[in-house]
């Protein structure tokens, strides 16, 4: 099963309990890929889910919980200093930054969101939007 690095959005659609074609296909990537994230998504998802979503305490802490579950890449304070330095020089949040430096650092070539360009390359990661395309799809077909 590929490693993808999975940012929050696409896993706060697989929590979410209405139907939607981003909903179904957030869940499948669950179920077809080896998550990674790292300690900054857990918590963003964790907000999310009582925010967005509604979610009891209990509820979003269980989906965290299962997401610990996962390969979690530690952050340190020279991931903090790499990210920093990759959001000057691609001109990204210094959050998304952060998000490409944890992928890095599990050496995941990919990383599945919506908030930044579709199919551009960060460094030696990819970022797929996979509402738009799938990469790792073309990699097993």
């Amino acid at each position: 099963m590929n490693a993808a690095f999975f940012d929050t959005k696409i896993l706060l659609y697989a929590a979410d309990a209405t139907a939607t074609s981003k909903v179904d296909t957030a869940r499948a990537l669950l179920r077809t890929r080896r998550v990674v994230v790292s300690p900054q998504i857990l918590m963003e998802c964790y907000c999310a889910l009582r925010r967005d979503l509604n979610l009891s305490a209990p509820l979003a802490r269980q989906w965290v919980d299962m997401l610990s579950e996962e390969i979690v890449v530690p952050t340190e304070a020279a991931d903090i200093r790499a990210a920093l330095q990759w959001a000057e020089q691609f001109q990204v949040s210094h959050w998304e930054s952060l998000v490409l430096r944890a992928a890095e650092k599990a050496q995941c070539d990919l990383v599945y969101t919506e908030n930044l360009r579709h199919g551009q390359m960060y460094g030696p990661v990819r970022v797929c939007n996979p509402f738009i395309e799938d990469f790792m799809a073309e990699q097993e077909g």
